[in-house]
Formats: C-alpha cells, structure tokens, sequence
C-alpha cells in the first residue's frame, strides 16, 4: 500500500519542500501516502501532524542522480483513524547538512466512511459452542456473498489481478485478529486454512477454519471479523466490470470452556473427560514380609489429553497404610500412578478394588471403572507365638493362599546311580550275549515287516478286499471293524481320516465295489504315521492326568479371598478338594485346601491333607508352617522326619540300593556277595515303602463340615 501510485497534486511547493498525497480519496480502512521532496536537498527526517489521527504502516526512500546532483524524496504510508477531511496541519523536514525546511500549505485527503453492503455477510461460530477441557474446538469465520454469473458458472465478485494484469477471480480480504494466547484457556492446534468458494444457490461461501484445543476451564471473547473490499456488482454491456465498495462486520463470540459439574460428582474422579476409559491395578509384589513395602501401580487409558489425568485419593485399605504422595509415570494412551503401600498385619490381606471415575463426554453424565482385588501374602518378620480365633496358642499362623505352584526340588543323583549300575552290569553281559543279540537285531530285517507288506499289498491296486486285509494284517487282527481300529488309535486327526479311509475299503469289500485309490492313497500316506503316534500315546498315558476345571478353580479361589465366616472357609477347602479329587492334586491347590481347613476350625483335615500333600511333593517352608499350626491346634507333636518322606524320596532312595546292587554284581569278586543281597533287600525294602506311600497319597480325599454351635471343635 506504500507504493501506490502517486495520483493528483496535494499542494505547492513552499520554502523547496514538495509535498503529495495519493490518492486524494480513499475509504476507511485504507491507506494513503505522504511523499516529501526538497529538490537537490537530501532529506533524512519528517515531521508532521493531521487533523485526524493516523497510523503509520512503513516509510519509504527513494533517490536520484540528475546530472551529478542526488536528490531524496521520503515517503510514509498512512492510516487514517476516522472519516472526513484528513487535513495537513503542519511539516517540516530535517536534511542530511541540518537544515530544516517547513512547509505551510494544508493539502487533504478525503476519508469516506464505509456503508455496510446488506448482499455480504460474516459470521463466527465455535464447534462445539460448550467445549470442556481437552476438547478439539474449530472456529470458523463464513463469508456469504453474491456470485457473478460468466458462461452458465458461477465466479467470485472480488477481483485480483495476474501476472500479465488481467483480472481473475480471488477470495474475499477478510481481516481477523483472534488475539493474544497467553492467558487464554484455549491453544491453537495448527494453521488456519481457507476453504471454498462453494456455491450455494446465487451466493458463494468461503470459510475461514481455525482449529484450537481447550486446556482448561476459562474464558475467551474474539472479536468481530472485517470485510473491507470491492466487489463487482455487475457487468456493462460492453463485459466491463462495474465495481462498488463494500462492507462487512460480524459479531463478536464469547467462548466459554466449563470443567464437568460438581453435582453429582462421585468419589474418586481423575479428571478424564473422554469417550472411552480404562483402569488396571497390579501389584509389583504378591509375598512379602511385615513391613516390606510394595508399589500398587494404577494405570489410567481415556482417549484424552494425558495432562488431564490426576491420581485419585486412596480409600481406607484395611491391613495398609499408605506412604508418601503418588509417583506420575507415563503409560501408552494415558498416565500410570504408583503408590506406595505398607502392610501393617501378617496373613492373607487383599488391596481393594479402586473405584475411579471420568466424565462421559458423549452421554454427558459421570462414569464408574473399579479394579480387580489384588491379593498380598504377608509373613511374620520372625517366628513366635500368636493365639488363634478360639484363643488357643499357635505355634505360628499357618500360610496365606498360593496361586502358582512353586518346583519341588527332584535330585538326579538316584537315577544316575542306578543308570551307572545297570551301564557297568551291561558291559559284563554284553560279551557273551553279542551274538545273541546281533542275531535278534538282525532277525526283523531278514523278514518283511507286517508294515512293509501291508505298505506294498496298498500299493497294487485291484480288490479292495486285499487292501483291508493289508490294513487287518497291520493292526495284528484277523477280524477288525472300523470301531476296533479307532478303538486301538490313538485319538488325533490322522486317526480319524485312517478310519474313515478303512471304512470305505470295508464297505467296497463287502458291497463288491470296485477299488478306492483314494483310500488306498490315505492308508499308504498314514500307516507309518499313524504307528509312531500310537508309541507316543502308550508312552505319555501314564502321565496324562484329568484337566482340571478351571472354573472351579477360580471359584475356589475367588472363595477362599472374600471368606469372612468359617463355613464360607469350609465350602473353599471342599472346592479345593474337589479339584485334588478331579485329577489337581497340585501343590498349590493341597496348601489352599489345608490353610481353608484350618481356618474353617478343621486342623484334623488340615494336617491329613498335608501330610499326603509331603508324601506326593515333599516338604516345603509353607508346609511346615501349616503342619506346625496344626500341630498346636490339636495338641499333638509334629511327625517325625522319617514319617514325612515323599514316595519320589524314597523311590529314589530305592533307585540308588538298586544301582549300587548292579555295580556290585558287575565285579567279579566273590567276597562282594554278602553286600550285593544286602544291597538288592535294600532296594526292595525302600521300593515297598515308596509304594505303600503312594498308596496312601492316592486315597479318598476328606470333606471339611463345619461344627455345629453346640458341637465342640475337633
């Protein structure tokens, strides 16, 4: 605007100062230009004042060298502040020597006030118009004018010029200042973009959008957006434009961001307003000593700004006080909170579910998550005598609930010991059984296998009849069904497609069909499979045990948490046993059902079952404890050593008498013979103590009643 082009005299020159100003008629909100120059003289400085007040918007410098001399004219650019006459009051200009030269004529520049045009408008608008913090808030300017109709299309009436100075359609010069961010509770989120022209019936709209975040609660006003520009109304006959000045302003907007109500606020808010939320509890330690403390890590997700998150105040958690202030971590989609807790009493102790709660952006109403119950074995700092329910003392309180299973150490040592005997006895034998036992070797590879042949009579086809016999001559039976021969599989999805191919070579046989190369093709493809999963299956029977119910076992355990009466301690230690009954007799599960008996005022099922519970798994620090405790319930010393040997212990026991039995018989002495049969009844007398222990393990599992109010406790 600075540059505009110089048009009309303002004045004369005066004392060698002249003076123009361009254009000598302009509109509010535009701009005119004060130019100054003293002939040869170099001008360094003006100074000037109007009628109205102006803004200045830049200055310019321009020289010239006329025959050797150089000459400076200045230039300002300014905006006047008001309508009407804009009057030259005074000016003076200092040159480059010192001088000052002053001007005394009063040129003007006429300011005419802007008329709205009732055809443009302009509008802001917030979405949404209630934002909360952490919403996503576009403001929009929307400007709506009149179209140009050109050639069946519609054209924007504000006009700009190319490169080559012809006019091209452009959009409106919408001035909109949003304003400082400093202090507002809303930040903006990326650059504004302009969007349209898009037609809507004779008008066209253009958009303004200005994306922001809302931080926190507050308040914001905008102010009014401005149109100040010319625009074609129409075209003359001859297609020239036919321009007039217009006007727009719309209305200010007060932007309001409000957190949620305080009515109806629960306990426990953390500040989330979001869509979706999410709380997890978890603790970094479930067995601990008295006084040990343990990090109780409450991780918040919500689809919202993270910063909004805050911890929620700690209930009342019986058996822990809380330490120190919560420690802030960060989490993948939202933040982590970490406490810590210490507990104040052994035994069984359980955190409580957290209950937290956000706000519901989309159904406007508060929102309730909880955490699971986290459960925390607590043991004594040292040993010593508590009492129990009833008063009696105890020797020490019997073990809190275990979840996992914990390895019984099983030694090698025994069964390389027997596996060292047997090696040495080999050896001796091994030279005189060597022809022997090459000829048994070799005995099965001078003959064809039943696989071999059963293989070959599936490779000729013909009579289905001779192919089934093949199969029948492969499973060892003249007469086999196909039920017979699921029967003897085992279980898998070979086994079944070997059925059903069997069974449609039976059916051609006796039907008379013709031959089946598709089942012959599946017998041939599955024999030799089918006889390596039947070795496997015989070898992993013994060791395969009825899956446990899982159901069960979470009851169990869900039980034995939240058990406050003795009968609800009963009915866990039954549903314990129950799983031990079923095929679970694991160590964990023995523990839970005798530390349920106990605590059910049971000790005699209590030591019952852990006293097979040593003889399967040997003795653990939990089972000693809780054999002690029962122990001293029914007045009763604690077994002795040779009494609480696991039937593995003594097998092992028995496995090594029975290796060292072999290495002896492998030396030829003949003094060593008293000590190879005391070896060997050695061996046998530890083999029959670890079966009868087994026996014994594998009996019928008891029940825990409860006695009755008059019925004294066992």
């Amino acid at each position: 605007m600075l540059m505009l082009a110089l048009a009309g005299a303002g004045g004369a020159a005066a004392q060698g100062l002249d003076v123009r100003l361009s254009p000598e008629e302009i509109y509010a909100g535009d701009a005119f230009t004060l130019e100054v120059s003293a002939g040869d003289a170099d001008l360094e400085s003006l100074d000037f004042a109007f009628s109205l007040p102006t803004q200045a918007t830049g200055q310019t410098r321009r020289t010239t060298i006329v025959n050797g001399r150089r000459a400076t004219a200045l230039g300002r650019g300014l905006l006047p502040q008001g309508t009407g006459p804009c009057r030259l009051e005074r000016l003076s200009a200092r040159t480059a020597d010192g001088r000052t030269l002053t001007y005394d004529g009063h040129p003007h520049v006429t300011v005419r006030a802007l008329a709205a045009d009732p055809e443009v408008t302009l509008t802001l608008a917030a979405d949404p118009a209630e934002a909360m913090p952490g919403d996503a808030v576009t403001l929009t300017v929307t400007c709506r004018a009149p179209a140009l109709r050109a050639g069946g299309r519609l054209l924007s009436p504000f006009l700009g010029a190319d490169l080559f100075g012809r006019p091209t359609p452009r959009a409106p010069a919408i001035r909109f200042q949003p304003g400082a961010f400093d202090a507002s509770p809303l930040r903006p989120a990326a650059d504004a973009t302009l969007e349209g022209p898009e037609p809507d019936g004779d008008d066209l709209v253009w958009r303004v959008t200005i994306p922001l975040r809302a931080e926190r609660a507050g308040e914001q006003t905008f102010p009014a957006p401005f149109l100040n520009d010319t625009r074609v109304r129409a075209l003359d006959a001859d297609g020239r434009p036919q321009t007039v000045r217009c006007a727009a302003v719309g209305q200010p907007l007060t932007l309001r961001v409000a957190d949620p109500p305080l009515e109806g606020r629960p306990e426990g808010y953390v500040g989330a307003i979001c869509r979706a939320f999410s709380a997890d509890a978890a603790l970094d330690a479930q067995n601990l000593r008295l006084g040990d403390p343990v990090r109780l890590r409450l991780t918040l997700r919500a689809d919202c700004d993270p910063a909004l998150l805050r911890a929620p105040r700690l209930p009342e958690l019986p058996g822990f006080r809380a330490v120190g202030e919560p420690a802030r971590e960060s989490a993948e989609g939202g933040a982590a909170f970490v406490f810590t807790l210490r507990p104040t009493r052994v035994g069984l102790l359980e955190v409580p579910p957290l209950q937290v709660a956000w706000f519901d952006r989309a159904a406007r109403a508060y929102r309730t998550a909880a955490t699971v119950a986290l459960p925390v074995r607590v043991r004594a700092l040292a040993q010593g005598a508590l009492l129990g329910p009833d008063g009696v003392a105890l020797a020490e309180p019997p073990p809190a609930l275990a979840r996992e299973d914990e390895p019984a150490p099983r030694p090698p040592w025994p069964w390389l010991a027997l596996a060292a005997g047997a090696g040495a006895l080999a050896c001796r034998w091994l030279a005189a059984l060597g022809k022997r036992l090459a000829r048994a070797v070799l005995a099965p590879f001078r003959a064809r296998r039943p696989l071999a042949r059963a293989l070959a009579a599936l490779d000729r086809p013909g009579d289905p009849a001779a192919a089934a016999a093949a199969v029948r001559l492969w499973a060892g039976s003249a007469s086999l069904t196909p039920a017979e021969l699921a029967a003897r599989l085992a279980p898998s999805p070979e086994a079944a497609e070997a059925v059903a191919a069997y069974a449609r070579l039976e059916g051609a046989a006796y039907s008379g069909g013709g031959d089946e190369p598709e089942a012959r093709a599946a017998l041939r493809r599955l024999l030799p499979r089918l006889r390596l999963l039947a070795a496997l299956a015989l070898l992993l029977a013994p060791s395969a045990g009825q899956a446990a119910d899982g159901f069960v076992r979470e009851q169990a355990w869900a039980l034995s948490v939240r058990a406050e009466r003795e009968a609800d301690y009963a009915e866990a230690a039954n549903l314990w046993l129950r799983l031990a009954r079923e095929g679970e007799p694991s160590p964990a599960t023995l523990l839970n059902a005798a530390t349920c008996a106990f605590l059910a005022r049971r000790p005699d099922v209590s030591l019952a079952v852990l006293a097979r519970r040593e003889r399967l798994y040997g003795r653990t620090e939990d089972g000693d404890q809780a054999l002690r405790a029962a122990c001293a319930r029914l007045g009763r010393e604690p077994p002795g050593p040779w009494a609480r040997v696991a039937w593995w212990r003594a097998a092992g026991w028995a496995a090594a008498a029975l290796g060292a039995c072999l290495a002896l018989c492998a030396m030829p002495w003949r003094r060593l013979r008293p000590w190879r049969w005391a070896a060997l009844a050695a061996a046998l007398g530890l083999g029959a103590w670890a079966l009868v222990l087994w026996q014994g393990a594998r009996g019928p599992w008891p029940e825990v009643v409860v006695p009755s109010a008059g019925e004294a406790a066992p």
